[in-house]
């Protein structure tokens, strides 16, 4: 992963320990709802319930970093043969579109958000349905800001201010 300078640096340290931390949680849930159920034949259903709740913030958390250091999937066969501004100008182009889609996600999302604001989980039943969406509201502005950021570093590139592409 390419790292970022100043304060998005402290920002993806920040997101990338809270993402590890949901992984790991999310795993040991995964595992204890396996032994539980299958080992000792008790079901309980919470650990279910905080797996999918953790992989969800795991998965969001890591589309972000994906954005931020351009290891999202992507097939590059037609790309790698343009020339090098005809190639930042279509790699700007497609950050365009995903930006259009994040802020449609976000509309999306904001509207979910007040929908579900009342409601809660049924096996976390502490746990407000409105924070899962509040979380994915979060996740969506920090691929926003890491996408704006992307871009900004392709418009000083294909001014001439940058070495590379970014990728």
């Amino acid at each position: 992963m390419r790292r970022a300078s100043g304060p998005l640096r402290v920002l993806d340290r920040i997101v990338e320990t809270i993402a590890t931390a949901a992984f790991i949680v999310m795993f040991a849930a995964a595992l204890l709802q396996v032994l539980v159920r299958y080992v000792l034949h008790i079901p309980v259903p919470w650990t279910e319930e905080l797996a999918r709740v953790l992989f969800t913030l795991a998965m969001l958390l890591g589309i972000a970093l994906a954005i931020r250091s351009g290891e999202h999937i992507r097939v590059e066969a037609l790309a790698d043969r343009l020339p090098r501004r005809l190639r930042l100008v279509l790699e700007l182009a497609f950050q365009l579109l995903i930006l259009v889609l994040l802020l449609v996600l976000a509309r999306g999302t904001l509207r979910m958000l007040d929908v579900t604001w009342n409601s809660y989980l049924i096996a976390l039943g502490w746990l407000r349905t409105g924070y899962l969406y509040l979380a994915q509201l979060i996740a969506l502005g920090l691929m926003l800001l890491y996408l704006v950021a992307r871009m900004v570093e392709g418009l000083r590139a294909l001014g001439g201010g940058g070495d590379r592409p970014p990728r």
